[in-house]
């Protein structure tokens, strides 16, 4: 054998070996998160007597309308330690019904470190939740290292705050931040072909300037004021602090902090934020004080998730044969079949077809968190809403933190539109994007050239747009923006003109809304689900059922673990949040590159 065919020969067995290498690691691995998730899948909540006990709240992550199936990356068990996790806001919801009418509890410690990123309607939901509790006669207490926005919104309804001494508190009201590209554009010869209507409609507005226009600035400022406005009144309300003194704190935080030479703990305090400042030794040792020990000497206290279990198996099953189906559509509106956390226009139809087709069900509450995406798909979802109405079944559209643009499309169809004063909706108006890159070929000395048997040719990205293709495009989107402000206008019974006024791509708070006719209520999911129950004649003779998409067993069981509580840190997540419009739009795929969507609703 000469020298070559040895070192194949060599080589060979080496790739042999680390093959096999590779393979055991992998088996190895696989087995270990197989061990992981068959615990955690049997380690779950289990019924414990709450009598006497403290319930300790202690979310794993954001409070959101629906669990995205996606939350099972596993990219982010190797570059972050663990899986994000979130908590469903109507398991919080109801374990905090339950907790008021319950007199074997009367002790809440609130640990809010892991919630960033949960919406102001959610928050707003379980603040007065807890208030109900407070009002109960039980006794709340937040604890925390340090506050950020969310956290300290819930917190604020505790009967006391508790802060380490090395943290603070951070509230910095709403903003909103977007890159703009145009320059950039120019420079690398990328021609921007844009399609809109709605002098409002601001989402593709990155691509064709280098800043925010002026009506962006104006419609933005508006809604975030009503949000900001309702948040510091609450948070003042609750702590006995006027409005005022809420907003001179992020305001004046440089004066305030030079005072305690850069203490934000004592700052905190003096202002009132917070009740106490104890470390970590301090807090343990005030709350044995007030939770008590048990015989072991741990402290007597439940978890959120087994008091729900343990309330759960002690609820009586009702017996009636009146459903109400919830049914979710949270994330961003695409064509097709879509796992939970995106909205599919085939996979929502075929909830609302599943529901409407059970003789037993009397009412559909559509809940609503989106800012839209696939006209076509939106329309799916509407038209199927509209075929169960001509059934007699009852349609509540109930808007979480946003229903705005196509989720305000897939709104429209119900028979009531209920959303919280904080939410986020409207933004009527259509976009189409199709960027070419001919010119900058062209810069650095590549074309591109085509034959074709008609005048017409569909977009290439190497090809300047056809200019008939680009024309019949503009007047698709205008007959589509047509179409959304009709539909609007017969639903809500207004003129097209009064509607036209309204939209234009604008987006409105949903306390606007509710005065310019867009929204009929104000209220909770739990208020358009009785209000539903009202309309279909079925008052407290009703059970509910939330149809889901299922996901796949490889996500479920991904999901089921952590091996690691911490998210995503805030750094990181301000590093990512500009370009998350951009990250939108690589997903988005209405067959006809129509879109209503609301890129301009990101804020925070």
């Amino acid at each position: 054998m000469n020298g070559q065919s040895k070192l194949v020969n060599f080589w060979d067995r080496l790739t042999t070996v680390k093959s096999f290498l590779g393979n055991l690691i992998f088996l190895g691995v696989l087995l270990f998160l197989l061990s992981l998730a068959i615990s955690a899948l049997f380690s779950g909540s289990k019924n414990v007597d709450p009598e006497g006990k403290t319930l300790v709240f202690n979310p794993k992550g954001p409070i959101v309308e629906q669990i995205s199936s996606n939350s099972g990356d596993p990219l982010d068990l190797l570059l972050y330690g663990s899986i994000p996790q979130s908590e469903l806001a109507r398991d919080v919801l109801e374990m905090f019904e339950a907790l008021s009418k319950d007199n074997r509890i009367e002790t809440v410690l609130l640990k809010l470190d892991n919630i960033p990123g949960t919406g102001q309607t959610v928050l707003y939901d379980i603040g007065q939740a807890l208030k109900k509790v407070k009002d109960s006669g039980k006794k709340i207490i937040a604890v925390s290292d340090y506050y950020q926005e969310s956290s300290y919104y819930l917190a604020s309804f505790a009967d006391e705050i508790i802060l380490n001494p090395g943290g603070g508190v951070l509230i910095d009201g709403y903003h909103r931040s977007r890159l703009y590209y145009k320059s950039f554009i120019e420079k690398s010869k990328i021609t921007i072909n844009l399609f809109r209507v709605g002098k409002f409609k601001s989402a593709m507005e990155p691509y064709i300037r280098d800043s925010m226009s002026e009506a962006d600035k104006e419609a933005a400022l508006t809604y975030m004021t009503d949000l900001w406005n309702s948040w510091k009144n609450i948070v003042a309300d609750n702590r006995n602090l006027d409005s005022n003194q809420i907003q001179d704190y992020p305001d004046r935080l440089d004066e305030f902090y030079a005072q305690e030479s850069g203490n934000g703990s004592a700052v905190a305090l003096n202002i009132g934020l917070v009740d106490k400042t104890l470390n970590r030794v301090e807090t343990r040792k005030y709350l044995r004080e007030i939770i008590g020990e048990d015989e072991s000497e741990e402290l007597m206290e439940i978890s959120s998730s087994d008091y729900l279990t343990t309330v759960r198996s002690e609820k009586e099953g009702n017996k009636s044969n009146n459903k109400i189906a919830v049914i979710i559509a949270s994330g961003t509106i695409m064509d097709g079949y879509q796992q939970a956390g995106m909205i599919g226009g085939d996979s929502t139809a075929k909830l609302i077809r599943e529901a409407h087709e059970d003789e037993d069900t009397k009412a559909i509450v559509l809940r609503v968190d989106s800012g839209g995406g696939s006209a076509f798909a939106s329309e799916v979802i509407r038209e199927e809403l509209e075929y169960a109405k001509t059934k007699g079944i009852k349609i509540i559209a109930s808007m979480g933190n946003v229903a705005a643009s196509g989720g305000y499309w897939i709104s429209a169809a119900a028979d009531e539109i209920w959303a919280s004063h904080d939410t986020i909706t409207g933004s009527i108006g259509i976009f189409g994007l199709f960027p070419t890159i001919d010119k900058t070929l062209k810069e650095i000395g590549i074309s591109s050239d085509s034959v074709g048997t008609t005048n017409l040719a569909t977009p290439d990205p190497f090809e300047e747009l056809n200019t008939i293709y680009g024309k019949a495009l503009q007047s698709e989107i205008e007959y589509g923006y047509t179409q959304f402000i009709d539909l609007v206008s017969k639903s809500r019974k207004m003129s097209y003109e009064q509607v036209d006024s309204i939209a234009q791509g604008r987006v409105w708070s949903g306390e606007d809304a509710i005065e310019i006719g867009l929204v009929d209520s104000l209220g909770n999911l739990n208020d358009a689900i009785n209000r539903a129950s009202e309309l279909a004649e079925i008052e407290n003779n009703f059970i509910l059922t939330y149809p889901e998409i299922k996901s796949s067993w490889q996500i479920q069981i991904l999901s089921s673990f952590s091996l690691g509580k911490e998210n995503r840190n805030l750094y990181q997540s301000q590093l990512t949040r500009p370009f998350k419009d951009l990250l939108e739009l690589k997903d988005l795929n209405d067959p006809k590159g129509i879109y209503a969507k609301c890129l301009d609703c990101l804020i925070k």
